[in-house]
């Protein structure tokens, strides 16, 4: 992932990437993630959202201590929902998909929330296991970086907070065989940020270019609903840029009531956002030790 900067010489956009490479086109879709950006790319979105990362590990292969059972009930019922045929898949005695259907995933409601899936990888010949029964556990929502040490200790302790059984001490302890993280992009309405950059358009009027021919859309802060909104946004944007009545009518409705925010607190907007989370990590805790405490209003 590269920065780019955007900018419409002679009516057109041309998309500059570090590397001095050019691209030029009449649409152009910023979908930037949690990188803040500069005025020379989208004044609209500079403050728009928040950075916050969180973590995941994979676990060694845990084999039969793995707490989440690979008993194939899961694709029984799967199966058994498209048992038509339409889909084409071909199925084992014990109802288990050959294609290698993705497992289940799970999850708390937690503000900063935890969720896992069993992850058997065929390929992975580990001590002979197969890699059967590991576990892929992400957790944690900061807004700064930690070292590795630190964020594997506290990923651990979440892991052992839902599955006391795998919390050990000593050499019986589960070894995480890999530990990485990111930054999401949380936009202060806590909604997906989807529309299009009239700020470009204003510019092209000014210039005398009209913008019938192209335009510049965004897509970001998706954090805290996954990736499902993602398909849509797609499905949005691609209506618009063709034209399609409908299809710029529903962009608008997120345009009109989930706006992006012309400023999220910077250079406060980190120190800001973290002791709402710690505030809210605080109030999951003692709720979780069985201290009688209010219901905080959702954040997402």
């Amino acid at each position: 992932q590269q920065r780019t900067s955007a900018e419409p010489p002679s009516g057109k956009y041309a998309i500059v990437t570090d590397d001095g490479r050019t691209v030029r086109c009449d649409r152009v879709v910023l979908c930037t993630g949690a990188e803040r950006l500069s005025d020379d790319v989208s004044r609209r979105l500079k403050h728009s959202t928040v950075p916050v990362y969180t973590w995941m590990a994979a676990t060694e292969p845990l084999g039969e201590r793995c707490p989440l059972k690979d008993d194939g009930v899961v694709d029984r019922v799967l199966s058994s929902s498209s048992s038509s045929g339409s889909s084409g898949s071909a199925n084992t005695n014990d109802g288990s998909d050959v294609m290698g259907r993705p497992a289940p995933m799970c999850g708390d409601d937690h503000i900063s929330l935890n969720y896992w899936r069993r992850n058997d990888d065929k390929n992975d010949t580990d001590e002979g296991r197969g890699g059967k029964g590991r576990l892929l556990f992400g957790s944690l929502a900061d807004t700064y970086p930690f070292p590795e040490w630190m964020v594997s200790l506290r990923l651990r302790s979440a892991l052992a907070e839902v599955y006391p059984q795998l919390s050990h001490h000593g050499d019986d302890d589960v070894r995480f065989d890999n530990v990485w993280g990111g930054k999401l992009a949380f936009a202060l309405n806590a909604m997906p940020l989807v529309g299009r950059d009239s700020d470009y358009d204003d510019d092209d009027h000014r210039a005398g270019n009209g913008v019938d021919g192209g335009g510049v859309w965004y897509a970001t802060g998706f954090a805290g609903h996954g990736i499902v909104p993602t398909a849509l946004a797609g499905s949005l944007l691609a209506d618009a840029m063709l034209g399609n009545e409908h299809g710029e009518r529903r962009l608008q409705l997120f345009q009109t009531y989930f706006p992006p925010a012309s400023w999220n607190g910077y250079p406060f907007s980190r120190l800001g956002t973290g002791t709402v989370l710690l505030v809210y990590n605080a109030w999951d805790w003692m709720s979780k030790k069985g201290v009688p405490l209010p219901p905080l209003p959702k954040l997402w």
